[in-house]
């Protein structure tokens, strides 16, 4: 089984962003994904991937 990329490395491959606003960005998704627990929005919470950074929620783990 590959190896996913991290969230990190694709927006900085991907949409050629530094360091710092890959975490930024990320620290934002933790932090709505937070609150849509917090809510007992499962929902929101799945698709928080795909509102955040355009991916699949396969990528969700690494957010918990």
């Amino acid at each position: 089984m590959t190896k996913l990329e991290s969230i990190k490395q694709i927006l900085i491959r991907r949409d050629k962003m530094t360091e710092v606003e890959a975490t930024d960005l990320i620290n934002d998704a933790q932090g709505q994904l937070n609150v849509y627990l917090t809510e007992g929005d499962l929902e929101g919470a799945e698709d928080i991937c795909q509102e955040y950074f355009g991916l699949e929620p396969d990528y969700l783990y690494e957010l918990l």
